[in-house]
């Protein structure tokens, strides 16, 4: 999740397919002139509940009077054969003929070269959703029965006067004939590619409306940054009442503004197959019932709003892993706009892990189309066989021909123990379980072209070697030089999420960072003056390096300056009392958590870490059970509110210790028996083994098992990172289950 902190200013200054027009910004904005900072600003209270408790919108979509079909008097739609002549593949595409309001939906499919359609219709996008309430169209004058949600989009589609062409895959591909769809779902980027237009289709509104709210106030969004560019001052829009008018936004403690976390939390933006739909169009469209948005207007308006306002709005933020998947998603369709070569298909899977499916096999299939696309070969070996390959088969398949293609063994580092008890959980430790959602950064983690976040080589120079794995009765043999053992662990860096397993806590975070880092300091000995690191350096540098994965940042502040005593307050808490009365610049928060910063402040030197964690624990049922009022205010009245009124989204400090966090995300601390600390995986126990394995970037953690050995996953241990402790006349033989 670590890389998404770098999608806002990726997409920003980076050229990609997400760009404000050229001759964006068309004026000076007003919050650049000092004589518009004057006492005319006065503060301005905001309340609103972090924890509603009645949904956003509870009523159920509106009816459009459709005739509804049981699933058990379905009719079977008769399907001419596709054939591949000299034009090229035959596809089918979709005549929707003109209608209006509640009439039936009637179509016809026709055959044609897929290469001779290029650019004679469009493509539809959706969520087939459930397979209950369905409703009945007539194709090819046969009563067929579609989910609702596609009858929902056809209809939607549909033109009054005029014949449509689309493509829509429930009813172009044979759905029941697995040969077909093995010919045709390797079609799809092609299909997607050539379409004039994609039309997204996210669903019908509901009474009160929230996806058009949410889809107004973005494009309101886009305007604003097209007038005066990607750095849109939020204080000051919401404290300047005539430009919060002018500009069409509700006022900041308006409840419309969640109708973001609504739409962004819709399913269609979970699906894994819409990220090819999106990211090979040539142009796409979010549509509703009432309006229409152009793509990248939300990609503009969604990112300008992430990079300040909803900071101040946690009751608008998206769950986790809707937030993560739509980040995932726009800095892909942004990056693949200008790859012409170097897209690499591991990153790709990685990147979008979150994204779900119905059958676990489309979390490989569904990126071979856009790797096939862009990097202009196929993806490593791998074909779609939806009769013959299981998901298990598949997910071996994978592990082993990335490995093979790309003659490293980055793959090894998302894989390991930790995929037991979810997904497939026959797999060997080796293999990656890509059915697995996971959030968390592997440590060779890259961008989709390729770019890696760290630049690790404990294996030293044998990465420009082959590594020379072998693949044997579902076991790999790999050579590797035995470091040492693990002696202590600590415990696991988990987000602090409520009871819906999705939502972050905004009330625990504070209590469970202090107790995550006070109990680090203490199982690695960094607060004892007189202890040394291994290499001789100072044992609390150490420890700051291997908090920040030895990536620290130029802009490191004083607090935690590694050439002096750091401030431990500051440096082992991101939201200290503190820097929190600067934070994001306008909001103060509940008196509990600021006593709870204080607390931790006075006594960090002297504290354990239980009483945090029980506070924690609390704070969250709290949050669970109570809605809780928070509390914003916008202090920019006189000279200290002009310097205040700067258009920085954080403040340094707690910035870098967001890094900080993030990093160790799902990790845990490590100590070995001869003294190094470094951050593991959260499956690691004392008496597992590090390895530096030839091919790996990355040391490997490995538990024995008897002649044997399983994967635990990779690790970062300070001091070994860039070969220093690797001698590959050491090398011996392993074998892993």
């Amino acid at each position: 999740m670590l890389h998404l902190l770098y999608v806002l200013e990726q997409i920003r200054q980076t050229p990609g397919a997400i760009q404000l027009p050229p001759e964006a910004p068309t004026e000076a904005p007003p919050w650049a002139n000092p004589e518009n900072l004057d006492e005319t600003l006065r503060p301005r209270t905001f309340r609103f509940n972090i924890n509603p408790r009645k949904p956003q919108d509870p009523e159920p979509p509106k009816k459009l009077g459709l005739p509804v079909k049981g699933p058990e008097s379905e009719a079977k739609l008769e399907y001419a054969p596709l054939h591949a002549g000299p034009d090229g593949i035959e596809v089918r595409l979709l005549r929707l003929l003109p209608g209006r309001g509640t009439e039936p939906i009637r179509c016809e499919l026709v055959r044609v070269p897929v290469e001779s359609a290029t650019g004679k219709y469009e493509a539809l996008s959706y969520c087939w959703g459930p397979s209950t309430p369905r409703v009945t169209l007539f194709c090819n004058g046969t009563a067929v029965s579609v989910t609702a949600n596609l009858g929902d989009a056809l209809r939607a589609r549909r033109s009054p006067e005029s014949t449509r062409i689309l493509w829509v895959d429930a009813l172009c591909i044979n759905q029941t004939d697995n040969d077909e769809k093995r010919i045709q779902v390797p079609l799809m980027n092609r299909i997607y590619r050539g379409a004039s237009t994609v039309r997204v289709w996210v669903g019908n509104d509901t009474p009160s409306q929230p996806i058009t709210q949410a889809l107004n106030i973005l494009r309101n969004v886009y305007r604003l940054c097209v007038r005066f560019g990607w750095d849109l001052n939020f204080p000051y829009i919401m404290l300047n009442r005539s430009l919060l008018k002018e500009s069409g936004f509700p006022d900041m403690d308006d409840k419309a503004w969640r109708s973001i976390k609504y739409l962004v939390e819709m399913p269609w933006f979970s699906r894994t197959w819409i990220i090819q739909e999106v990211v090979l169009s040539r142009g796409a469209y979010l549509h509703s019932d009432n309006t229409t948005l152009r793509w990248v207007e939300f990609c503009i308006g969604f990112v300008a709003l992430s990079r300040q306002f909803l900071v101040s709005r946690p009751d608008c933020l998206p769950t986790l892993p809707a937030f993560v998947r739509v980040m995932e998603l726009m800095l892909s369709y942004h990056t693949t706009g200008r790859i012409s070569k170097g897209l690499d298909f591991l990153a790709l899977l990685e990147n979008h892990r979150t994204a779900l499916a119905t059958d676990p096999r489309d979390k490989v299939y569904g990126f071979l189309g856009i790797y096939e696309e862009l990097a202009g070969t196929q993806g490593p070996g791998i074909v779609p066989d939806y009769v013959n390959m299981t998901a298990r088969d598949l997910y071996l398949t994978t592990t082993v021909r990335i490995v093979q293609h790309t003659n490293v063994l980055d793959v090894l580092g998302i894989a390991g123990l930790g995929q037991r008890g979810g997904g497939l959980s026959d797999l060997p430790s080796w293999a990656t379980d890509w059915s697995i959602s996971d959030v968390a950064n592997g440590l060779n983690r890259r961008a989709i072209d390729g770019t890696y976040l760290y630049d690790f080589h404990a294996c030293g120079d044998t990465l420009a070697t082959s590594c020379h794995p072998t693949f044997e009765n579902e076991k790999l043999r790999l050579n590797g030089v035995y470091f040492d053992e693990i002696s202590t662990v600590g415990d696991v860096n988990d987000l602090p999420l409520r009871k819906d397993g999705a939502s972050l806590s905004i009330s625990s975070t504070p209590f469970q960072v202090v107790a995550l880092f006070l109990s680090w300091l203490r199982t690695s000995g960094s607060l004892d003056p007189k202890q040394r690191y291994p290499d001789g350096n100072d044992m609390l540098s150490s420890f700051i390096h291997t908090l920040f994965l030895d990536k620290i940042p130029e802009d490191l502040p004083d607090e935690i300056h590694l050439n002096r005593d750091p401030e431990l307050p500051h440096l082992c808490f991101p939201l200290s009392f503190n820097s929190n009365q600067r934070q994001s610049q306008n909001h103060k928060i509940p008196t509990l958590l600021r006593f709870g910063y204080f607390t931790f402040g006075l006594f960090i030197r002297f504290a354990r870490p239980g009483p945090f964690y029980l506070a924690a624990r609390a704070a969250r049922r709290i949050e669970d059970s109570i809605p809780l009022k928070f509390r914003a205010i916008m202090r920019y009245a006189g000279p200290r509110g002009k310097q205040r009124l700067e258009n920085r989204p954080w403040n340094s400090r707690d910035y870098h210790m967001l890094f900080m966090n993030l990093r160790s995300l799902s990790k845990r601390l490590l100590v070995t028996k001869g003294g190094y600390i470094g951050l593991g995986p959260r499956e690691m126990q004392v008496g597992d083994r590090v390895f530096l394995v030839r091919g790996s970037r990355t040391p490997l953690v490995l538990r024995p098992r008897g002649d044997q050995w399983e994967l635990v996953g990779d690790c970062f241990v300070r001091g070994i990172m860039q070969g220093e402790a690797f001698d590959e006349a050491k090398c011996e033989q392993l074998e892993v289950v």
